[in-house]
């Protein structure tokens, strides 16, 4: 958020006015976001850890910390201009020491964010294509989040070493004293690494899930009944053998075709909910465009050559609230959509002993069918 002169007066107070706005009405949905999750993490802790919640509760965790900072530095700007010529060296010096930690959390936390999109898109796919492997996730996303979140925190450490405060523009800035060629090099890595990377594979992986989830005549078998491989076609009697061996061997000795019928309301809604979630990931990484593009141009030493500084200064103020509105809009996301259903618990397969494979029993109610259908695509 760099004050520069020649910025029309309107169009600065309007954004100023926006860099307030939009952190409080994000960090709201996001608080009202945590409070949802840690009710779910109450009814089935298990589930929460091994399934997309628990992605969703880290990447609301940083969305709330990374709008604080955002807070904090629209904050900051309006202190030091009306305090202007009054901040002395040891002032500039707390100055720089808030520049740098105050950008750090931005950095790292939204890095950290952007990886966990990566996360659900990557269970989204595993969901989809691997059903089996799905449900037998136990710390494999647990584990991912921390190493994610380490990465995060250990490549954005450049920043502190970067970044300072400069009087003459009342704002933080790049420390001129640093080599331009280490610059320029952290910057490309850190939009390598933090947009370019995460963005490339989640279009690739959310691409693929949408293909697949938009194939004619495809038909899927609900997730439990894959988990214990009851694959007789709907209205086709189970072999003779079937009936006379324990539930456990019918279980083993089935084959796997696929079951034909299915409700089409389910498969609507299926549908509905993959195509959401599609629009709101890549809504996101559109957010997340304008301000990288921006920055590259900038690091490269282009951007004023090709684009007019009163363009750009407009440019510069709405990449900034888009990349700052994306975890409103995140939060917006997740307090209406899938946290609801991603962790609500599911009964079990139910076989008589005498039972064949068509009269294998499943009675959950309407909420857990919808949540099984819904839980295997996020």
């Amino acid at each position: 958020m760099n004050q520069r002169s020649g910025f029309p007066t309107i169009v600065q107070y309007f954004f100023g006015i926006l860099h307030f706005l939009v952190p409080v009405v994000g960090i709201s949905l996001n608080l009202y976001v945590l409070k949802k999750l840690r009710s779910i993490a109450k009814l089935n802790v298990f589930r929460f850890e091994t399934s997309s919640a628990l992605p969703l509760w880290a990447m609301s965790i940083c969305d709330s910390i990374c709008l604080m900072a955002q807070f904090a530095q629209a904050s900051f700007h309006v202190f030091v201009k009306f305090r202007g010529d009054r901040i002395t060296a040891k002032n500039a010096q707390t100055a720089a020491l808030f520049c740098k930690i105050d950008l750090y959390l931005i950095h790292s936390s939204t890095a950290f964010s952007v990886w966990c999109w990566l996360v659900l898109s990557v269970l989204r796919y595993i969901a989809v294509f691997h059903p089996f492997k799905y449900r037998t996730i136990w710390r494999q996303p647990r584990d991912a989040l921390v190493v994610l979140a380490s990465l995060s925190c250990i490549l954005e450490l450049w920043i502190p070493i970067l970044v300072s405060y400069n009087p003459q523009y009342l704002s933080c800035y790049e420390n001129t004293d640093v080599n331009s060629a280490m610059s320029q090099t952290a910057h490309m890595l850190d939009i390598l690494l933090s947009y370019v990377v995460p963005a490339f594979i989640r279009i690739l992986l959310d691409g693929i899930v949408l293909c697949y989830c938009y194939r004619p005549n495809v038909v899927e078998i609900p997730v439990m009944e894959r988990r214990c491989a009851i694959s007789a076609p709907s209205g086709l009697p189970a072999a003779a053998e079937l009936t006379e061996k324990s539930p456990m061997s019918i279980i083993l000795s089935l084959t796997r075709q696929p079951i034909l019928y299915r409700r089409p309301e389910v498969c609507k809604r299926k549908h509905s909910m993959i195509k959401r979630s599609l629009i709101i990931s890549a809504v996101n990484l559109c957010c997340n465009l304008p301000s990288h593009a921006l920055r590259a141009l900038w690091t490269l030493d282009g951007g004023e050559q090709l684009i007019p500084e009163k363009y750009l200064l407009v440019l510069e103020g709405i990449s900034q609230l888009l990349y700052f509105g994306q975890f409103t809009c995140n939060a917006f996301y997740l307090s209406t959509t899938i946290y609801e259903t991603s962790t609500i618990p599911m009964r079990p397969c139910v076989i008589r002993p005498n039972a064949s494979a068509g009269n294998v029993l499943r009675t959950p109610s309407g909420k857990q069918r919808i949540a099984e259908d819904i839980e295997e695509l996020i």
